[in-house]
């Protein structure tokens, strides 16, 4: 889900996780990775609505979401696939993973990673996971 928007031969270039809380807080990290596109001039897509729609049509029950959780499924990117997208389908109530693809230049695809989890660290703590693991159901984010 990660990396639906890249060429399918590789995984995130970094993946991370976090715990908003509530409904303000994921409106909050939508808005924050808007004004990340917008000041480096990156496309943004908010993929939720049609997410959600697609997972009713093929019957998914959703049961994290009992706790009245939106679908979350945004990304932004540059044209040569550096980006972040950011998604909550299978995991618990607000908690989000982030997945950072890698653009042409692997320093410059760091540099823009580590930009953005500075940022979003002003008001989530932001878990980098090691390469290669996927994001778990985290204790305590409701």
């Amino acid at each position: 889900m990660l990396w639906g928007c890249t060429d399918g031969r590789e995984g995130p270039f970094l993946t991370a996780q976090l715990c908003v809380q509530d409904k303000a807080g994921m409106a909050q990290l939508i808005d924050e990775l808007r004004a990340v596109a917008v000041a480096r001039g990156m496309r943004f897509a908010d993929n939720s609505a049609d997410t959600e729609r697609d997972l009713g049509t093929v019957g998914y029950a959703g049961r994290e979401r009992a706790d009245g959780s939106p679908v979350l499924n945004v990304a932004v990117e540059r044209e040569d696939g550096m980006g972040v997208g950011a998604v909550n389908v299978g995991l618990p109530g607000y908690q989000v993973a982030l997945g950072f693809t890698e653009g042409s230049d692997r320093l410059e695809t760091q540099r823009f990673a580590d930009a953005i989890i500075r940022e979003l660290e002003k008001y989530w703590q932001i878990e980098r996971l090691p390469p290669g693991s996927g994001v778990l159901p985290k204790p305590g984010c409701r």
